[in-house]
């Protein structure tokens, strides 16, 4: 089974971490302007964007705000040798902010706060390192240039801590993907999918049963081919459907119809050639839209067959368990090797071969 790893919400975390930087970059002018403040500068740019990029949700602004201010602070009081104090404060606002500020209805989830707190814990110190090399290489300890950078590096490391937040690493790949489908799809496409993904869970809690051997392996490979090949049918049926649907057949005819009687009833020469053009490029247009409505019944039909043929490797999987197959290695390669075969009428003809089909000549408009 393949890794897969999803990103949310990339606008958001884009947003967000620019946000961060805004306010990294006006503490750090603030700092650099005003040099006697008696705090530390790490905990400022960590507070600084931390307060620019959060966006409170289900609680008071004000409160999760103070809490931001507050709770970073706490671990430079118990005098705690560095980085810890910094790494702390760092992973205490991300938590935060992916827990309560992210900017949506619910709170965040468990494993993405701590995710974005390690992240932000780690990476943190990580950024107050790289700030201390461009101090002693480029820019100096002192000055406003370089306040700033440091502030803005500060900023910009914390900010990528909250990334996780937006991740989610899937352990099967295939299964991700069907999920994402069902929430995507509508019509037969969804009702198929949605099948296609139920009998992948099915037949794979069987395999996984299985002792492991390179029939296994080969035999998931199978069942996650077959799977994928599904949903892309279904993908691209849906597609081809939402773009049929975004036109009307009918109102083309009639438009086509009204042309040519008003080509009829011209007199001059000219007019009427422009008009019968008119009616002729409609037609192809025509002529189109019966051509894609054709590729998508074909779609259609091919989408059945592919989880027909997810059904017939379930009831596979069922003659395996009666039989007890499932413990030897060899005799689920060679259940592979027939799910393989039983697969390849369906899938020598994919998305991509309908598609290049050839239009048919003009049948409903002539030139």
């Amino acid at each position: 089974m393949a890794l897969s790893v999803q990103y949310f919400h990339r606008e958001e975390f884009e947003t967000r971490t620019l946000r961060a930087l805004g306010g990294a970059a006006c503490m750090g002018l603030v700092a650099g302007a005003v040099p006697d403040l008696h705090l530390t500068p790490e905990y400022l740019a960590i507070v600084a964007a931390a307060q620019a990029c959060v966006k409170p949700t289900g609680v008071h602004p004000l409160a999760l705000r103070l809490a931001l201010t507050v709770l970073p602070a706490l671990p430079y009081f118990f005098r705690a040798p560095e980085p810890l104090p910094v790494s702390l404060a760092g992973a205490l606002a991300a938590a935060l902010v992916a827990w309560l500020g992210h900017g949506r209805e619910q709170p965040g989830q468990p494993a993405a706060v701590a995710t974005s707190a390690a992240a932000a814990g780690v990476l943190v110190p990580l950024g107050l390192y790289v700030q201390q090399v461009l101090e002693a290489r480029f820019l100096g300890s002192d000055g406003l240039l370089s306040t700033l950078v440091g502030f803005l590096v500060v900023g910009l490391f914390w900010s990528i801590g909250t990334l996780p937040a937006h991740l989610r690493v899937e352990l099967d790949a295939v299964e991700a993907r069907g999920r994402q489908l069902q929430d995507a799809l509508k019509g037969d496409s969804h009702t198929l999918a949605t099948r296609a993904l139920a009998l992948y869970r099915q037949c794979k809690d069987v395999v996984t049963k299985m002792p492991p051997s390179t029939g296994r392996t080969e035999l998931l490979g199978v069942l996650e081919k077959m799977t994928g090949d599904s949903f892309s049918l279904a993908e691209v049926h849906f597609g081809l459907e939402a773009q049929l649907g975004s036109v009307v057949a009918n109102d083309v005819d009639a438009q086509v119809r009204e042309l040519r009687e008003r080509a009829a009833a011209t007199q001059d020469a000219v007019a009427r050639r422009q008009l019968e053009l008119a009616a002729s490029s409609l037609g192809e247009e025509l002529n189109h839209l019966d051509v894609l409505a054709r590729r998508k019944e074909r779609l259609l039909a091919q989408l059945h067959a592919q989880v027909a043929l997810l059904e017939r490797a379930r009831v596979s999987f069922i003659g395996v368990q009666g039989n007890e197959l499932g413990a030897k290695g060899a005799q689920a390669a060679d259940l592979a090797r027939k799910l393989k075969q039983l697969g390849e009428p369906s899938s020598s003809v994919g998305p991509d071969d309908v598609a290049s089909v050839a239009a048919p000549p003009p049948t409903r408009v002539a030139p």
